[in-house]
């Protein structure tokens, strides 16, 4: 589990605790986390898709952009905003492809190397 910034612009953002997802393609938050951001669900204008979650369930989604800071790094990343409460993911799309992620289980840490 990490904290990053996420928002609508580096100045409009907030932190999360997201726990990284190796298996998810999209990072995820709760549509209740993106109205803190000042984003509407009802108002995302892309199409809502049904997307199954660990637990083998399936939720409602939209896909939007956000800017995420890891670590000093700001860049925009797609993430998926489910219409029912769930736990915020860190997903593949935009981050993997950024950082190599080292886990220091004894020491607790999660450590994000750009690459």
């Amino acid at each position: 589990m990490i904290m990053a910034k996420l928002g609508l612009s580096k100045n409009k953002s907030r932190y999360f605790r997201l726990l990284i997802d190796s298996g998810a393609d999209y990072t995820l938050i709760s549509k209740s986390d993106a109205a803190v951001l000042g984003l509407n669900y009802k108002n995302i204008n892309t199409k809502e898709i049904k997307v199954e979650i660990a637990n083998l369930a399936f939720i409602h989604t939209k896909k939007s952009h956000l800017t995420i800071t890891i670590e000093d790094n700001s860049f925009k990343i797609p993430v998926l905003i489910a219409k029912e409460e769930v736990e915020c993911l860190l997903g593949r799309k935009g981050i993997f492809d950024k950082f190599d992620i080292l886990f220091r289980e004894k020491e607790g840490q999660v450590i994000f190397i750009e690459i």
